[in-house]
C-alpha cells in the first residue's frame, strides 16, 4: 500500500495522457485545427486528410458513382472501385486520384453574402453536381447549381457548413466528370508481371505459352508449354513483348450492354480466344474473346471477357496483330537471346580449330571488355562488342528433330554467355546464364543444342563460325588505316566489267577504262569508294585461313588502290622522283550477314567487310551530272511525250513561260508548271548509272514516255550554235530503295537511272501540253 500510494501520483497522470490521447486521436479527429484553418481558409473544404478517405460520391449528368477505396493490399496499395448503376466494377485510378486532386485544391473564387444566398435563385436546389466525400468521422457535402454573372462560366456552389461561394468554370469542368470515366478503361486484369501463362486459340492456331525460368528485359522470358508440337521452345523475345504490349494497350473506348441479348452477346465469332493464369493461383483465369467487329463502331474491334467478370467493350483494332502471329513465328530462332547491353560475360571452351584444349573467356569492364583467357589484356574497344554482335546475329534455319540430330557426341566447343537483365520476374541481380554445346560440321551445317530449352538448332556453317571464334575475332577491327586523299589510283573489277581510274592533281578522276568516247567518272562516287577502303573496318574477323571457302577463292569484286606513302600531291620531289605507291587490295567474296566475307592486301585472314564499301564498289563510277543543262544558257526546252503534242519552256523576264496544248488558256497554271520544270532541271541529278551499251528491253527506252530536248546558247556569242542537248525518259523501277525512271542522253553509251520526285514536274508539264 506504501508502495502504491508512493507511486499513486504518476499512475493519475499516466492515465490522464491515455485520455487525452483518446480525445485526440477519437473525439477530436473531427475538428479542424487551427493550422488546417489558416492554410486552407481560401479552399472550399476546410480540412484535408487523404489517407482518412474512403469514399466519394459524385452525380452529374443524371447518373452516380460512387467511389470506393479499399483497405491496403498486401503491397500497402488502396485500390478504388466504382459502383455504377447497381454494379460495381474496378475503377480507374488515374481518373479516382484526378477527382481527389481537384477537391484537394479546390478554391473559392468569392463568397456570396448571407443575404444574397437564396438557394432557389442560385440554382442549389437543383444542382447540376452533387459530391459527398467521406473522409474518416467527417462527412463533406458540396452542390454545383446556378451560373454566376462573373467570371465567364463560372457557378455558385454551396458547402455544408461553410456557406456559398462563386467558383470558376476551370473547377467546374474539373468536377463534370462524366461518371463512366471511373470505370477502369482495362479489360486485362492482370499485368504482364502477374501471369504465369498465357493462351491463344483461334487465328493463328493454339499457342500455349508459359513463364520460363530465365528472365529477360523483353517478354520476361516464356516458352511453349510442351502440349503442342512445338514443346518447350523459347519465345522470341521481341514478339512476347508485343504480344504483352498489345494486353496493356487493351483499353475499352467504349463499354457494351453484355446481357442477354445485348449487343455483344449477339456479335459475331471472335478471331481469337486469350486465356490468362495469374501467378497466384488463388486469383482466377482470365478469358477475353478478342477480334469480333465491333457493333457500334466498324474501325474497333470488340472484347468480350467472360472470366473473371463479365465485360464487353470495344478496343482499337491494333491489339489483334499480334494476338494472331503464327507458332512458327513465335519460336525463338536465335541461340543466344540476350540483348547486347545485358551481356557481361562470354566464354568458350573448344575454339575455332576444334580443340578441346582452347578457350576463350572476356568480361566486360568499364566501357570496353577484358580477356580472361588464354591471357590476361585489355581489348581494343571494337573488338569485344564485335564479337558479342555476332553472336546475336546468328539464326538458326530450323529446330532438329532429335532424330536427325548430329554431331553433338562429341561437340567442337561449348559456349557461356552471362547476362545481366533488368527483369521484372527475377530477383534483382539475378544473373542469366545462357549455354550452348556446338556440334562438328556435318556438310553445310552444325548442330547446336541451346540448353535453355534443351532443343537443337540447324545453323548454316558459315554463319555458325561465329560461335566458334579463334583468338584472331580479337584483334582490331581496323583493317586499312591511311586517308582517302592518298589513294591515286583505283581499279575495281567484277565477273564482266573492269573499270580504272586514277586522281589528277586538281583532286578529280579521269576514267581510264573503260576507253569509250562519252563517258566520265563522277568525282563523288570515285571518292566514296576511295574514302571507304582507305578507313576498312571490319564488321568482324572470321577465319585465319579463307582455304578455298567464304567466296574467296573466285572472288566477286576486287578493288585495287594505288596509295601514297606520304599524303602529298602527285608533283615530282625535289630529286626529280615522285612519291612512291603501294598497291593494297581488297577482295570480296560470298555474301554474309550485314555486309560480305573479304581479306585485304595479301593477307589470308578473313573478315566481314561492310555492305557499304561493296555497295559503292559495285556502282558504275560514271558522271551522274549528265542530265545537268547550263540553266542560264536554256533557250528553249521541248517536252515530247509518248503520245500528244509537246510542250515548249522557253526564258524570259519573269521567269519560264509554258506554251503549248491546254496550258496556253491557263496563265497561272503554265506559270506554274513552268517554274517547276525550271527547278527540276536544275536538280536533274542521276542516281547512278546501271548499264554500259545499248539499252537494254526492260528500261523502256525503246519507246519513251518522254523525250526532252534542249536548245542552249553558246558560252562565247562570237562561237557556232551547240548541238541540243537531248534525253531520254524510260520505264520505272526501284533501284536501291528508290523509285527511279530510267533515263539516257544522246551521245553518252550508258543508260542512267533518276528518281521519279526529280523527274515529275517534266511529265506533268508534258502532259498538260498534250490536250
Amino acid at each position: 500500500m506504501r508502495a502504491l500510494r508512493r507511486h499513486a501520483t504518476t499512475l493519475v497522470l499516466l492515465l490522464l495522457a491515455v485520455v487525452a490521447a483518446v480525445v485526440v486521436l477519437v473525439l477530436d479527429r473531427d475538428v479542424v485545427t487551427t493550422d488546417e484553418a489558416e492554410s486552407r481558409k481560401r479552399n472550399l473544404l476546410e480540412t484535408w486528410r487523404p489517407d482518412d478517405i474512403t469514399e466519394v460520391t459524385l452525380t452529374t449528368g443524371g447518373r452516380t458513382a460512387v467511389l470506393h477505396r479499399s483497405a491496403p493490399d498486401d503491397a500497402g496499395r488502396k485500390l478504388w472501385t466504382v459502383t455504377l448503376d447497381g454494379q460495381t466494377y474496378p475503377a480507374d485510378e488515374q481518373t479516382a486520384d484526378q477527382l481527389l486532386g481537384t477537391l484537394e485544391f479546390a478554391v473559392a473564387e468569392r463568397r456570396v453574402s448571407e443575404g444574397a444566398q437564396d438557394p432557389a435563385a442560385l440554382g442549389l436546389t437543383a444542382p447540376k453536381i452533387t459530391l459527398d466525400l467521406v473522409m474518416g468521422t467527417r462527412r463533406e457535402h458540396l452542390v454545383l447549381g446556378g451560373s454566376a454573372p462573373t467570371p465567364p462560366g463560372a457557378m455558385y456552389a454551396d458547402v455544408k457548413g461553410r456557406g456559398v461561394f462563386v467558383v470558376t468554370r476551370q473547377l467546374v469542368t474539373a468536377l463534370d466528370v462524366p461518371v463512366d470515366r471511373f470505370r477502369s478503361r482495362s479489360l486485362v486484369p492482370y499485368l504482364s508481371t502477374e501471369l504465369r501463362a498465357l493462351h491463344l486459340d483461334g487465328e493463328g492456331g493454339p499457342r500455349k505459352l508459359a513463364r520460363a525460368p530465365w528472365g529477360g528485359s523483353r517478354g520476361d522470358g516464356f516458352r511453349f508449354d510442351g502440349s503442342t508440337p512445338e514443346g518447350t521452345a523459347r519465345v522470341r523475345a521481341d514478339l512476347i513483348d508485343r504480344i504483352l504490349v498489345s494486353l496493356g494497350k487493351m483499353q475499352a473506348e467504349s463499354y457494351l450492354p453484355d446481357g442477354e441479348g445485348g449487343e455483344a452477346a449477339s456479335a459475331s465469332k471472335p478471331r481469337v480466344t486469350l486465356t490468362l493464369l495469374p501467378r497466384d493461383t488463388v486469383q482466377k483465369t482470365a478469358i477475353l474473346d478478342v477480334g469480333a467487329p465491333c457493333p457500334t463502331s466498324p474501325d474497333l474491334l470488340l472484347v468480350v471477357r467472360r472470366e473473371p467478370t463479365r465485360a464487353a467493350a470495344c478496343v482499337p483494332a491494333s491489339v489483334l496483330d499480334p494476338l494472331i502471329l503464327p507458332a512458327s513465328e513465335l519460336v525463338d530462332l536465335s541461340p543466344i537471346a540476350a540483348r547486347l547491353d545485358e551481356i557481361v560475360e562470354m566464354s568458350w571452351n573448344g575454339g575455332g580449330n576444334g580443340s578441346p584444349t582452347d578457350k576463350l573467356d572476356l568480361a566486360r569492364a568499364n566501357y570496353g571488355w577484358h580477356l580472361r583467357a588464354p591471357e590476361d589484356r585489355q581489348l581494343s574497344p571494337d573488338a569485344g562488342k564485335a564479337l558479342a554482335e555476332a553472336l546475336l546475329a546468328v539464326r538458326a534455319a530450323r529446330i532438329v528433330p532429335p532424330a536427325e540430330v548430329r554431331g553433338l557426341d562429341a561437340p567442337r566447343a561449348t559456349l557461356k554467355v552471362i547476362s545481366t537483365p533488368p527483369s521484372l520476374g527475377t530477383p534483382e541481380g539475378n544473373d542469366r546464364v545462357e549455354t550452348l554445346t556446338i556440334g562438328t560440321p556435318e556438310g553445310d551445317v552444325v548442330h547446336v543444342r541451346r540448353a535453355e530449352d534443351d532443343l537443337v538448332l540447324e545453323i548454316p556453317r558459315a554463319d555458325a563460325d561465329a560461335l566458334t571464334p579463334s583468338e584472331l575475332a580479337l584483334r582490331p577491327l581496323k583493317v586499312l588505316d591511311f586517308r582517302g586523299s592518298q589513294v591515286r589510283k583505283l581499279r575495281i573489277q567484277t565477273a564482266d566489267l573492269v573499270q580504272r581510274l586514277e586522281r589528277t592533281d586538281t583532286g578529280a578522276w579521269t576514267l581510264l577504262e573503260p576507253d569509250t568516247a562519252g563517258l566520265q567518272a563522277d568525282i563523288g562516287l570515285a571518292t566514296d569508294v576511295a574514302d571507304l577502303a582507305a578507313g576498312l573496318t571490319a564488321q568482324r574477323w572470321v577465319s585465319a585461313d579463307a582455304g578455298s571457302g567464304y567466296g574467296l577463292a573466285s572472288p566477286r569484286l576486287v578493288i585495287t588502290l594505288a596509295v601514297e606513302e606520304e599524303d602529298a600531291p602527285a608533283t615530282p620531289r625535289k630529286d626529280g622522283s615522285s612519291p612512291p605507291l603501294r598497291e593494297v587490295r581488297i577482295e570480296i567474296g560470298a555474301p554474309a550477314t550485314k555486309g560480305s566475307f573479304a581479306r585485304a592486301s595479301g593477307s589470308t585472314a578473313v573478315f566481314i567487310a561492310p555492305a557499304a564499301l561493296e555497295a559503292a564498289a559495285s556502282r558504275l563510277l560514271l558522271d551522274r551530272s549528265a542530265f545537268l543543262p547550263p540553266i542560264d544558257r536554256i533557250t528553249q526546252v521541248t517536252l515530247t511525250p509518248e503520245r500528244g503534242k509537246p510542250a515548249l519552256a522557253t526564258p524570259g523576264p519573269g521567269g519560264f513561260r509554258l506554251t503549248g496544248g491546254a496550258v496556253g488558256s491557263d496563265p497561272a497554271r503554265s506559270a506554274t508548271l513552268a517554274a517547276a520544270v525550271r527547278d527540276a532541271l536544275t536538280n536533274l541529278m542521276a542516281e547512278e548509272a546501271v548499264s554500259l551499251g545499248p539499252p537494254k528491253p526492260t528500261q523502256g527506252l525503246d519507246r519513251p514516255r518522254l523525250r526532252v530536248e534542249i536548245t542552249l546558247a553558246p558560252e562565247d556569242p562570237r562561237a557556232p550554235a551547240e548541238p541540243p542537248m537531248r534525253f531520254t525518259l524510260g520505264a520505272g523501277d526501284v533501284v536501291r530503295g528508290t523509285s527511279v525512271v530510267y533515263a539516257r542522253r544522246e551521245g553518252i553509251p550508258a543508260t542512267y537511272v533518276i528518281a521519279q520526285s526529280r523527274i515529275r514536274p517534266l511529265l506533268e508539264a508534258a502532259e498538260a501540253g498534250a490536250f
